[in-house]
């Protein structure tokens, strides 16, 4: 038990180090399409899954270590056959353009944190912590505001977005006995806020009355989400082996409490409050859309019946033309994803060149939003997972660590009708561990 809550301890303090400075206070996006919807959805599944082109529907671990933690299907903590501790930080790289500019921005902060675990032999759990969508931007646009044909003045407006959604998960998966098929289910906790601010500045004139609207969303509610993965072809002589795997969420209804406030100030250090145009309140709802995905992956297996070559494929669906915010509908588009992947480890019991992950994908996602063009996402995704630790399965006081890097290039909207089209570089660094708990010692 001691054990137990040193290995607990070590990763809570190295989930604190990956997020003092970076973490939930800093947005995960600095998109000006993050205004919409939830904000930008981050799609954060693992770093396996996003080494692969985010597919990971029909992925699972191979019979020996170091395992991975799959979050995009429940059904895949069956697998970890060890406990296996998983932590990230991604770096966000985007260049905007549009017809006539562009400009360059970046960030870092924290990616995910969760722990995958065996139950017995028919089950595994899990439990973590992601972000699930992210709201950053910070626009500025210039203009003249006109009355009865005479130019009261020039304005300076802004545009300011923050905040996200957070998803703390609890997932079991069941091996159905005498069967290849595996269930799974995760119960998640969504919390966060989205907060929007708009405001119009008369720089050349210090005595008008400037104007703010300040709108905020406080968002909690519990949302689950199930998945199966089936082993349809297993064969230790031809050493080839597929696995199918579906997911389901129904959508879900958050609790919603929205908060708007409009003023005039003065410009003034500090800011000179003048009078409050509005002040309102309500609560409600926030309804979720259902989401549903497959996915197929072929695996060739070496003459020690380990993985050696994998592809793996997915397909899912969001109806995010469901979503509604206190009853009001947002006009978003159903969201969908094709995305490919593969892997190649050499051999897991030699050198550590041939003991490495080499990792390469592929996706393609048609956004849910609606701003008279389709707004598409495609990116390239590549990676390395280098194994830190024997070239076995640990021993009952040892670690087997893996030091994985993941990439992502990808380019999301277009310039066309004088829209916004970025091209980004993400980089998500993580460590796994990999340790077996509750072993007793054979010798003293």
């Amino acid at each position: 038990m001691i054990a137990f809550v040193k290995r607990i301890s070590f990763f809570v303090a190295l989930l604190g180090i990956l997020s003092a400075d970076n973490g939930f206070a800093q947005s995960a996006t600095v998109s000006p399409y993050s205004r919409y919807g939830v904000g930008d959805l981050q799609n954060q599944n693992g770093v396996e899954s996003f080494s692969m082109g985010n597919t990971g529907i029909a992925l699972h671990n191979d019979t020996l270590t170091p395992d991975f933690i799959n979050l995009k299907n429940p059904a895949s903590y069956f697998y970890n056959r060890v406990t296996t501790y998983e932590a990230g930080v991604l770096t966000n790289n985007i260049e905007f353009s549009t017809e006539g500019s562009r400009h360059f921005n970046n960030n870092t902060y924290f990616g995910y944190f969760a722990i995958a675990f065996p139950i017995g032999k028919r089950f595994g759990g899990s439990f973590g912590l992601r972000p699930m969508s992210s709201v950053g931007y910070n626009i500025n646009t210039l203009g003249n505001i006109d009355s009865a044909g005479t130019s009261i003045g020039n304005t300076d407006n802004q545009y300011v977005g923050s905040g996200g959604i957070n998803q703390l998960h609890f997932g079991l998966a069941y091996n159905v006995p005498h069967t290849r098929l595996v269930l799974g289910a995760n119960l998640s906790f969504l919390f966060g806020y989205l907060n929007y601010q708009q405001n119009v500045i008369y720089p050349d004139n210090i005595a008008a009355y400037n104007s703010q609207v300040t709108e905020n969303i406080n968002i909690h509610g519990f949302t689950s989400d199930y998945g199966f993965m089936w082993t349809i072809c297993k064969t230790r002589d031809s050493g080839w082996q597929a696995v199918v795997g579906g997911t389901l969420s129904m959508g879900s209804s958050l609790f919603a409490n929205y908060n708007m406030l409009a003023i005039n100030y003065l410009s003034a250090n500090p800011q000179t409050n003048v009078d409050t145009i509005a002040d309102s309140s309500a609560s409600g709802r926030i309804k979720l859309p259902m989401t549903y995905g497959g996915g197929i992956t072929i695996i060739k297996r070496d003459k020690n019946n380990n993985d050696m070559f994998t592809f793996t494929a997915d397909y899912s669906l969001q109806r995010w033309s469901q979503y509604s915010v206190l009853g009001e509908a947002q006009n978003l588009n159903n969201t969908t994803q094709m995305s490919f992947g593969a892997q190649y480890i050499p051999a897991k019991n030699t050198t550590f060149f041939r003991r490495m992950h080499y990792r390469i994908g592929y996706s393609q996602t048609q956004t849910y939003l609606n701003l008279g063009t389709p707004i598409m996402d495609r990116c390239i995704s590549f990676g390395v997972a280098m194994p830190v630790g024997p070239p076995f399965a640990p021993p009952i006081s040892n670690q087997l660590g893996v030091l994985n890097i993941g990439f992502q290039l990808g380019v999301l909207g277009t310039t066309t009708n004088n829209e916004l089209r970025e091209e980004y570089g993400k980089i998500l660094v993580a460590f796994t561990f990999n340790s077996k708990w509750f072993q007793k010692h054979l010798y003293q």
